[in-house]
């Protein structure tokens, strides 16, 4: 089982007691297509080594020279620098394999061992620390997603409450003295003190349908995914001073309300993206269905972006809008695709297995 070939060959830092076994493995390692550091026999010289190269992974002897055997190495690396070590032993003692186990080693070869071990433990233990990698950032980007989240809910139920209070109560408080005041007076009131309470209901009224339609569109409800996207592009170019062109497939079924709600948000992110940052002119928004599969792409002709930094901020919890994006196509059993070219504009595309209203996931 030979490593995959790569732009960026895959580091083993070698940490041997016995020089002649040492270029041994040495050889074998490079045969399979890996880059070799080292090798070493000094644990103090391992962690130094590892702290100036990077590996992406230590081949640990166990029984090395000098006061720091394998295990105690191994830990101070996996602690320091999270780097994968596979330990290379002779003995297999139970106290010795118990004190391994507590440094979380990726594998464990007993000598004398074959090139094929060799190979598949090596590549076992890279596959998984790569896939801890991943569920580590995907971790942290659930709990900044999280915490953005709450953050974001506690602001739009400060900004509903300040409405309902500022706005709403306004409107209900003058009602309340207009009736006294009718009640006091009878028919000595003023004339038009019937005409301003109606005027201050329609007032509240209108307020009241304001803030239910920021909340959710009831149009998206009421007619569907098609009307309610093309209502919100035409009110974000109106606002964000682009032109718009809406394309969608007809159809004579509904989509499944949690398609139509992530499509709906994942256009509204989007659109709000390009209004701030894109300077775009023109915007196209395209809904259609390929095969067995949901369509949603969101372009624009703006200033672009780079997406390496994008992903970077995403990662680390600093854009929850491109995370809220992705949880929402995760969620969906879909695939979000974000492409851009600084100066080339940018694409936001979404795509999902096709679901109408009825049909289960």
């Amino acid at each position: 089982m030979n490593a995959p070939s790569a732009a960026k060959p895959t580091k083993i830092l070698i940490v041997e007691d016995e020089v002649i076994v040492a270029r041994d493995i040495a050889q074998q390692v490079r045969a399979m297509g890996y880059q070799v550091l080292g090798p070493t026999s000094l644990g103090e010289e391992a962690i130094g080594l590892a702290g100036m190269w990077h590996p992406d992974l230590v081949l640990m002897d166990i029984q090395l020279a000098g006061d720091m055997d394998g295990i105690s190495a191994a830990r101070t690396i996996r602690q320091q620098f999270g780097v994968p070590v596979v330990f290379l032993t002779a003995y297999a003692a139970d106290d010795i394999l118990e004190r391994a186990k507590l440094t979380e080693p990726f594998g464990y070869i007993l000598k004398p061992f074959s090139e094929r071990e060799l190979s598949t433990v090596l590549a076992m233990a890279l596959y998984k620390h790569q896939a801890e990698a991943k569920l580590l950032i995907t971790t942290r980007q659930l709990q900044a997603l999280s915490r953005r989240v709450l953050e974001a809910q506690e602001q739009e139920r400060r900004r509903v409450a300040l409405e309902l209070h500022d706005e709403l109560g306004q409107s209900l408080t003058a009602i309340k003295i207009n009736l006294q005041l009718g009640e006091r007076f009878k028919d000595q009131a003023p004339a038009d003190l019937y005409q301003e309470n109606i005027r201050i209901v329609e007032d509240a009224l209108q307020q009241v349908r304001t803030l239910a339609t920021a909340l959710r569109p009831s149009m998206l409800d009421d007619l569907g995914l098609a009307p309610a996207l093309k209502w919100m592009a035409e009110q974000s170019a109106s606002r964000g001073g682009f032109e718009v062109q809406f394309f969608h497939e007809r159809t004579l079924h509904r989509l499944a309300p949690e398609i139509e709600t992530a499509c709906f948000r994942i256009a509204q992110e989007a659109l709000t993206n390009i209004s701030r940052h894109a300077h775009a002119s023109q915007v196209q928004i395209k809904l259609c269905r390929d095969q067995t599969d949901m369509v949603l792409t969101v372009t624009d002709d703006g200033q672009g972006f780079d997406t390496a930094a994008m992903r970077e901020r995403a990662a680390t919890g600093a854009s929850l809008g491109v995370l809220g994006m992705q949880e929402r196509a995760t969620l969906l059993g879909g695939q979000l695709e974000i492409s851009s070219h600084p100066g080339e504009g940018s694409t936001v595309a979404l795509r999902c297995p096709w679901r109408t209203q009825g049909e289960s996931l």
